[in-house]
């Protein structure tokens, strides 16, 4: 019963297209039928989940629904505000023309794309986002109340009350979609391990197509490749004879290369080349911050020479003195109005040679590089401070908000827990707890190092991730231990 209406559902989207999209010399065909077929699978099984009146799917929409009351209030104060960054606001505009824009990934694009044709609205992505934080939210709050009681399991909304998670709740960036669909598989597989619950088929492949865009949409994500086959393994005893492990991955490879396929073709082709231009950022963001941060230009004369020939370094001396720690926050040399760095007249070769040069420079100073990416780190770790302006009942309510919100946003909290997490795991062979630790170290350790810009958001699934497993953990040490003092 539930195709009918999504294939009426889906047809009706041909003729809502036209208030959003707009045909220009620019527009992929390609992209338009991929987010067709896309939509339409996302529609037979949305009817499904909805005509078939499941227990399970009526208590996740009602989770979700309380978790909607407070959202009611974000979307009420901020959606009118539009999306939150200038970097949402062109994704919008590519994807409203269907063109092809790759540099966030063409999984961004599709994400607007389909987000726009479920809703023909221009801020339908920022609802589609808080639909899939609610149906997260919903269902995790579902699972732990099936397990221990609607009591305990009340308490699995604490992290999705966080102030970081409610203040990105509008943003329909990557980030702040990623982050939750990565805590919802970290969460389903730690779930179904601990309730020993065996997966269909459909499961299987839903959980591998889940892994494959979460590979593929953030570069740090390619961990994802060997760590998610490991956490199967340990979830699902099933995978645990040679042949299906080996069929599992096999299952898995094909899937990451079908996704990859929009982004790199058929045939990937000159993958050094495009890895070498995406990285631009990076190169000019670590180049600036660097020259800050102690680089002896005398011993690196000859690769800064190169660095010379595409990034004007008069240019990168005159923004560091004039914004100093700034610079952390963004690879402001390559757009800030006037401070731009890069030389207009500079060919391909000469941007050739200024990536040798730059890698020459980090490769050769591995102290100057560990001090500016810890700088870099620091920035985004701590990005409110306490503020002790200001006297009288005023002055302590914001000395008492500020101080909830830098606590809210401290990013070493996390991660100084989750070292210690992993360390414990080890100790207590809790394999399943010790790999996803250490994934998310591995998702550390890319972000620290080749992040083109030091924000917060860039450390959310960390954050995330982290926070939800310890209440989750929480709530089933309590109700355990409340179980056998009761028996």
């Amino acid at each position: 019963m539930s195709f009918v209406p999504a294939v009426i559902h889906w047809i009706l989207t041909f003729f809502t297209d036209r208030l959003v999209f707009s045909w220009t010399d620019d527009s992929n065909v390609f992209n338009y039928i991929g987010c067709k077929a896309v939509l339409l699978l996302i529609l037979i099984l949305g009817w499904k989940a909805l005509t078939e009146h499941k227990k399970n799917t009526l208590d996740i929409l009602k989770f979700a629904g309380i978790y909607l009351i407070p959202l009611i209030f974000v979307l009420i104060v901020k959606l009118p505000g539009g999306y939150l960054s200038n970097d949402e606001n062109l994704i919008y505009e590519e994807a409203r023309t269907l063109s092809d824009y790759n540099w966030f990934s063409y999984l961004t694009t599709w994400y607007y794309i389909i987000s726009l044709m479920l809703i023909p609205w221009k801020y339908g992505p920022i609802i589609v986002k808080v639909m899939i934080q609610l149906l997260v939210c919903g269902y995790c709050v579902k699972r732990v109340s099936d397990r221990c009681g609607v009591h305990y399991g009340a308490f699995t909304y604490i992290p999705f009350v966080f102030y970081p998670v409610i203040a990105y709740t509008t943003s329909a960036h990557r980030i702040p979609v990623y982050f939750l669909l990565y805590a919802f598989l970290i969460f389903k597989l730690y779930m179904d391990k601990d309730e020993g619950i065996s997966l269909r088929k459909r499961d299987i492949v839903w959980i591998l197509i889940l892994g494959a865009l979460l590979t593929q949409w953030r570069t740090e994500g390619i961990y994802l490749v060997f760590l998610l086959p490991v956490l199967m393994l340990l979830s699902y005893p099933a995978f645990r004879s040679g042949k299906r492990f080996i069929a599992l991955i096999g299952f898995f490879f094909l899937i990451q290369y079908i996704v990859s396929v929009p982004q790199n073709g058929v045939i990937p082709g000159r993958m050094g080349d495009k890895a070498n231009n995406r990285m631009a950022p990076f190169y000019a963001y670590t180049i600036t911050n660097m020259m800050r941060n102690g680089l002896d230009r005398d011993r690196n004369a000859a690769d800064l020479e190169k660095v010379g020939r595409y990034l004007d370094i008069d240019t990168v001396d005159r923004i560091n003195a004039d914004l100093g720690d700034i610079n952390y926050e963004d690879v402001l040399i390559l757009y800030y109005p006037g401070y731009v760095g890069v030389k207009e007249e500079a060919s391909p070769e000469d941007y050739n040679a200024y990536t040798e040069g730059c890698k020459n420079i980090f490769i050769n100073n591995p102290d100057v590089f560990l001090r500016t990416r810890c700088g870099a780190f620091n920035y985004a770790a701590l990005p409110y401070q306490i503020g002790t302006d200001g006297g009288g009942i005023r002055g302590v309510l914001k000395l008492v908000f500020s101080a909830v919100k830098a606590g809210f946003y401290n990013l070493y909290i996390p991660c100084v827990l989750l070292l210690a997490g992993f360390f414990i795991f080890l100790l207590r062979r809790m394999w399943f707890e010790f790999f996803a630790a250490a994934g998310l170290i591995g998702h550390f350790v890319i972000v620290f190092v080749l992040a083109p810009a030091s924000y917060f958001k860039y450390y959310f699934p960390i954050y995330f991730t982290v926070y939800l497993y310890i209440t989750v953990a929480a709530i089933l040490k309590c109700h355990s231990g409340r179980q056998e003092a009761s028996s």
